[in-house]
């Protein structure tokens, strides 16, 4: 009996022996690969760097050339998106064209404030931010000081500071102005509001959806540009215009009007337009240049 015992405390031991070190095995392999990791590294960088390398997402939108949305200067916005109404050489009716002192005097005068407010809400036939939905108020501000300081203006770097008393900035501007009748190419900062206002109100008058009257909705949004002042731009009743694009088919037609397509704004700029008064209006342009829409 004691010889069993004897057998038995061995086999224990021994037992323990090995399962101590299979642990200690185990816990030396372990260290090993975390050290291979780098695991080891200070804590709060770790947190904070692999947080951020994890959850940053794997494409990052640029506009244009690669400049982020909000960081693009004047200059850049000038010449991607207003230089194609406002170019020194432009036939675009009633649109100041780049460095002419003459065009601007007048709008210079009503000071930095209005300029802006017609810029972001759209004047006349221009679009609310000339068509680029994705120009920040910022960037908007930076384009228009960096225009009307090319014609004379004296507006301050909208960056640096908030922009002075538009009137003082104004007749700092240019003696033409004073010359210039106040209301050539001018209306009250409200003057957006009440087009808009007009605009709602045509929209509620037009007829059904299907019935929208095309030739009031080309009249009031496209013929700026489609009238034949704008080169590059099909022009209505140019059959050799209209032939290529006719052939596209009418749903294209409407999905790059509706979605814009090329220089031409989602919906030629203006939002506040339906689908069904798009579409009227592309197929009275296409109808009045050959096709049978």
């Amino acid at each position: 009996m004691k010889q069993l015992r004897d057998h038995k405390a061995q086999g224990s031991a021994l037992f323990t022996l090995v399962s101590g070190i299979v642990i200690v095995i185990a816990v030396i392999y372990f260290l090993i690969k975390l050290a291979g990791s780098g695991s080891f590294g200070d804590v709060a960088e770790t947190t904070e760097a692999a947080t951020q390398t994890r959850i940053q997402p794997v494409g990052q939108l640029k506009l244009g050339d690669g400049i982020p949305v909000g960081e693009r200067q004047g200059d850049q916005i000038f010449n991607k998106i207003c230089i194609q109404c406002h170019a020194a050489d432009s036939i675009v009716p009633n649109a100041p064209k780049f460095e002419n002192k003459g065009d601007w005097a007048p709008r210079i005068a009503q000071g930095f404030d209005t300029l802006f407010q017609h810029a972001l809400n759209g004047f006349n036939a221009m679009p609310a931010k000339g068509g680029a939905a994705d120009l920040t108020d910022q960037e908007l501000k930076r384009v228009i000081t960096y225009m009307a300081n090319k014609a004379g203006g004296t507006f301050p770097d909208p960056d640096a500071a908030a922009p002075a008393d538009a009137a003082a900035s104004g007749e700092a501007a240019s003696g033409e102005a004073a010359s210039a009748p106040a209301a050539e190419g001018a209306a009250p900062a409200e003057a957006p509001k009440a087009d808009a206002a007009k605009a709602d109100d045509k929209g509620a008058a037009a007829p059904a959806a299907g019935g929208a009257d095309g030739k009031k909705v080309y009249e009031a949004n496209c013929q700026a540009c489609h009238g034949g002042a704008v080169p590059g731009v099909p022009h209505v009743g140019k059959k050799e215009d209209w032939a290529p694009r006719i052939k596209q088919g009418k749903d294209t037609l409407h999905k790059h009007a509706l979605e814009g397509f090329n220089a031409m704004p989602a919906k030629g700029g203006n939002g506040s337009l339906s689908d069904d008064e798009v579409k009227a209006a592309v197929d009275y342009m296409a109808n009045q240049s050959g096709a049978k829409f």
